[in-house]
């Protein structure tokens, strides 16, 4: 994975789990090092699991806006037009179009609900101790 796609990827993240938001979290995706579970996924993942992540950044970052009617990139949008973004291509004609943000939620999901600081916030009984290996020493 180019180091520019774990940027379109870090966005998008952000725009899924935003920080600060009324009735959110005060930890978002930009507070944890989701980098770090990026880099893992490119080094341990199956090859079309990869390529499909890659293949839903570029969507989601190049074609997503103009799909819901904006004339700009993902990385050009506030954080909140980056929710609708998503949010319309959650509800398009098309199967795949529609499956991409699921699929990365999914994958933000595993990065920013595995990190203690997160889980604290969320109030879990049961916090893990340590975090995860791509994340140690950072978060």
């Amino acid at each position: 994975m180019f180091r520019f796609e774990r940027r379109w990827l870090l966005r998008i993240f952000d725009a899924i789990y935003p920080a600060g938001t009324e009735g959110g979290l005060r930890v978002g995706a930009r507070d944890v090092p989701l980098e770090g579970l990026l880099e893992d996924m490119s080094k341990r993942a199956p090859f079309d699991f990869v390529l499909g992540l890659r293949a839903a950044a570029w969507v989601v970052t190049l074609f997503g806006p103009l799909l819901a009617g904006r004339l700009r990139t993902f990385a050009g949008l506030s954080v909140a037009e980056r929710a609708d973004v998503l949010e319309s291509l959650s509800h398009s004609r098309l199967y795949l179009l529609r499956e991409i943000p699921m699929l990365l939620k999914m994958v933000a999901s595993l990065g920013y609900l595995g990190v203690p600081s997160v889980q604290q916030e969320l109030g879990l009984p049961n916090v893990d101790s340590t975090p995860p290996e791509w994340a140690r020493g950072k978060s």
